[in-house]
């Protein structure tokens, strides 16, 4: 990529950063006599619509070895007595540069050091305030990690642990199956039926701040030992009407990744991945 082309999208993904703070602003009091009017004649809550936020990370090193990295996710969702749904998905991108010097010639060579991406579908159905049962759909790429795809589809029955207002910790299992294939034949490209267990957490510990946490473990029922792990943490914090900043850590461990190809050497189990940057929310 371009030299002038990563700087460009850097400067831009800073200024970007930094505006919305500048502008933030709290709107003037309303007036006692409307206040009172309002108060003995409560506004029914208006139905919720998806809620949806979008968000950007860039990063740029430059010197004697460039990197350039680039990402984006969603997340919509929608809630509606007994129903719920989220839609989210992600996609990250990085490549570095690197000099040598062979014969007398200044050489650069341009290296992909991140591609990958996936996305997933849940929806839930309260049973009760606290019980639900749901369904997933969750699929991922990873060139670097030699995946091809993992797709998993599982049913769940789950249970808030803690249910708050600010504060809420959720456990859920649930049967089954997972389809992946690797990009050489030496990987473990066995589909096998699972139980997916997990668990989520939202904390809002402050007023414009939350921590977000999920962990998930699905195991190939007839080997226990071929199995992925899934954690993500992140920290979210508002900066404006509609905008926030946000840092998350995530983290995929696959416990028979595969070999490079043409080798007996395997890949990797553990792959992470910290992230930095603007999310704009919207209705």
């Amino acid at each position: 990529m371009h030299q002038s082309v990563k700087r460009l999208l850097f400067a831009s993904s800073a200024f970007a950063l930094v505006l919305p703070g500048v502008m933030a602003q709290d709107a003037s009091a309303n007036a006692p006599a409307a206040a009172a009017a309002a108060a003995a004649e409560p506004i029914p809550d208006k139905p919720k619509g998806w809620e949806t936020s979008v968000g950007l990370q860039l990063g740029l090193a430059g010197g004697n070895s460039d990197n350039f990295n680039v990402g984006a996710n969603f997340l919509t969702q929608k809630s509606w007595d007994p129903h719920s749904v989220q839609i989210g998905g992600n996609i990250n991108y990085g490549e570095s540069t690197t000099q040598s010097v062979e014969n007398g010639q200044l050489i650069e060579t341009d290296v992909t050091n991140v591609n990958n991406y996936g996305a997933f579908l849940q929806y839930n159905y309260a049973l009760s305030d606290r019980w639900y049962i749901g369904g997933r759909v969750e699929g991922r790429h990873d060139e670097i990690a030699g995946l091809d795809y993992r797709i998993a589809a599982t049913a769940s029955l789950g249970y808030f642990l803690i249910k708050r207002d600010k504060l809420t910790l959720s456990v859920e299992a649930g049967p089954g199956y997972v389809w992946q294939q690797f990009d050489n034949d030496n990987g473990e490209d066995t589909d096998y039926a699972t139980i997916r267990f997990a668990e989520n957490l939202e904390w809002k510990f402050a007023e414009k701040s939350r921590l977000f946490q999920s962990f998930e473990y699905l195991p190939d029922i007839s080997d226990w030992g071929l199995y992925t792990a899934n954690a993500t943490v992140g920290v979210e914090t508002d900066i404006a009407k509609g905008l926030a900043l946000q840092v998350v850590f995530k983290n995929f461990y696959n416990s028979r990744p595969p070999f490079w190809e043409g080798t007996t050497i395997q890949r990797e189990k553990n792959d992470y991945q910290l992230l930095a940057g603007i999310i704009y929310k919207f209705n």
